[in-house]
């Protein structure tokens, strides 16, 4: 059953207009998946609005006008943007004609705020990757480029003011108007998309906007079909079958979560990793309080623990490692407070208190937030780490359900390029969150208990959706050099289990996977889209996880390649079944 609360996210209108040879879905405020001719162009063009901690407001369309005749459209958007103590308003205006489609944005501050940006954004699709673009700056240069393959860790393009490109035969320009834009590759945060957006970083933020300031912006996407201009292609129906090949396409990661401070009961989770806990350095009393709860959870889990040291400086890390039961810890990183990263002297530090103890697990070294600090300062990470680590959240930039999903295939890149930095080194990824654990970009930070917990819950964590998108993840991050996966908190409100200790949807999976670590996974061929197949092979045969990330229900068949064996599997909207092959 889904909650009241979370059912318009789940299933949240969309409304597709088509004018002309364009075609979009509007999504709230956002002008999602722009089409020339049936052909994808961009994944959105949205306004937005962000506080001086880089906090985005939440939009609400207050009304849709629209007008059309033979030759143009137009859409009208109010929108009220709220949240953190600040509000703001704005007209979205769209207007289509012939191969000619603007947006603009005309917003003003009811009252006074600080504000790191507002206006509008462009998302280009994430399969722009190696396509070359021409950038045109303000004095009217222009330079060739390209969007990154590797995800870039810093903006690929700046000082524009305009960018042209071609794909499927149509040339394609964007001009921009109200501020200098520049672009950022979002795949850092694991967003499907690279993002064209203003104020450029290199000027100071945050800034005050007084009551009346207004913001004017206007971009305008042009279409010039050339003469090698192709016709989109009619959609592929879905495959009749799916085939699970004989092929292994991985093994089933290592499974973990992270401790809590509920005080739930938790039961033995056969085959589970490790529990990770995040130990505060400089205050000894904190460390040995969230150690022994942390010690509690891992022995009910019947795990080990996989400890993540937060320290201000060197001098941090000897102190916590006295409180560690080290005979049953697995891992031990060591991070910046400021940074967030393992800074070489933290690396030295921990290395040398870790041998005088004699502790023979692994080192790790990366970046407790997101890959984003792990990619622009890979040049730092200490050579004598014996693994790297990142952390995950699909949240950092949109919250709606569409984004989220999207995120799935863009956390197999992190991935790929984490292994990349670290030159082969295993990857013990995590955690792996809904909601932010923290803000890594604050410029504040002062948040009280109830601001923290709001800013760090979904309200999604107990749904069956949950449980799919976490299907969707383990798949995607089974790859070679993938060691281990650290999901969500044990229990409480971001966790497997609720503060009951009700077992989620999510943790059902959990177990399941957790005990089949190391079984091979097999490769499936064809595809559905939203549907994920995971087929773990066991003694008896073959185990098919199956999730439907979308809002309708899916019915698909899959068969076994070899004994020619073929199961219809219906999955419900947002949920993950399990089903036997053979």
């Amino acid at each position: 059953m889904i909650n009241a609360e979370n059912r318009p996210r789940l299933f949240a209108p969309a409304q597709t207009i088509e004018t002309g040879p364009w075609r979009l879905q509007l999504r709230g405020d956002e002008l999602a998946d722009i089409e020339y001719r049936g052909h994808p162009v961009l994944r959105a063009i949205r306004p937005v609005v962000r506080d001086h901690d880089w906090r985005t407001l939440s939009p609400t369309v207050e009304s849709v006008t629209g007008a059309e005749d033979a030759d143009t459209f137009t859409l009208r958007l109010a929108v009220r943007f709220t949240g953190f103590g600040a509000e703001y308003r704005a007209e979205l205006t769209l207007h289509a004609s012939g191969n000619d489609l603007t947006v603009t944005f005309d917003g003003v501050a009811p009252s006074d705020f600080r504000s790191n940006r507002i206006g509008l954004v462009v998302l280009h699709r994430p399969d722009d990757a190696g396509r070359n673009v021409t950038i045109t700056a303000p004095d009217q240069s222009r330079t060739e480029r390209a969007f990154p393959v590797d995800i870039s860790p810093h903006q690929p393009f700046v000082n524009i003011a305009a960018m042209s490109w071609e794909r499927d035969g149509t040339a394609f320009g964007l001009e921009f108007s109200g501020d200098i834009f520049e672009t950022e590759d979002q795949r850092n945060w694991t967003d499907a998309s690279f993002k064209t957006y203003s104020t450029p970083l290199s000027r100071p933020f945050p800034v005050t906007v007084h009551a009346g300031d207004r913001v004017q912006q206007g971009i305008r996407l042009t279409a010039a079909p050339t003469v090698h201009a192709a016709e989109a292609p009619s959609p592929e129906p879905a495959p009749d079958v799916l085939t699970v090949r004989r092929q292994t396409h991985g093994r089933v990661p290592a499974l973990g979560t992270s401790s809590s401070r509920s005080v739930a009961r938790l039961g033995a989770v056969p085959g589970l990793d490790a529990l990770m806990v995040e130990v505060p350095g400089g205050d000894t009393a904190a460390a040995a309080q969230i150690l022994r709860h942390a010690v509690q959870q891992a022995a009910e889990l019947g795990a080990a623990l996989d400890v993540r040291i937060t320290a201000t400086g060197p001098g941090d890390i000897g102190p916590v490692m006295d409180l560690l039961p080290v005979e049953n810890v697995l891992r031990i990183g060591a991070f910046s407070s400021d940074s967030h990263l393992t800074e070489p002297g933290l690396g030295e530090e921990l290395h040398s208190e870790a041998q005088r103890r004699g502790f023979t697990g692994a080192l790790l070294a990366g970046a407790r937030s997101h890959f984003t600090e792990l990619n622009r300062r890979q040049g730092v990470l200490p050579g004598n780490a014996d693994a790297i680590t990142y952390s995950i959240t699909p949240q950092m930039h949109a919250t709606e359900v569409p984004h989220i999903v999207e995120s799935l295939p863009i956390q197999r890149q992190t991935a790929l390029n984490a292994l990349r930095i670290g030159s082969g080194k295993p990857l013990h990824i995590g955690p792996v969150t809904l909601k932010a654990r923290f803000n890594a970009v604050s410029t504040d930070g002062a948040y009280d208990s109830l601001t923290v917990e709001a800013m760090t819950t979904d309200p999604l964590q107990a749904e069956n959706f949950t449980a799919a998108w976490l299907l969707g993840s383990i798949a995607a991050l089974t790859l070679p050099g993938v060691e281990s996966i650290s999901y969500f908190e044990a229990s409480g409100p971001r966790g497997l289990l609720t503060d009951a200790g009700t077992p989620t949807s999510a943790f059902q999976l959990l177990e399941k996977l957790s005990a089949m670590r190391g079984a091979d996974v097999m490769e499936v061929d064809g595809g559905v889209p939203g549907l994920v197949l995971y087929p773990v092979k066991e003694d008896s045969g073959v185990l098919l996880f199956a999730a439907n990330l979308t809002a309708e229900p899916l019915r698909t068949a899959v068969r076994l390649e070899y004994g020619g064996y073929t199961r219809t599997v219906d999955i419900p909207a947002w949920s993950v079944v399990t089903r036997p092959l053979g």
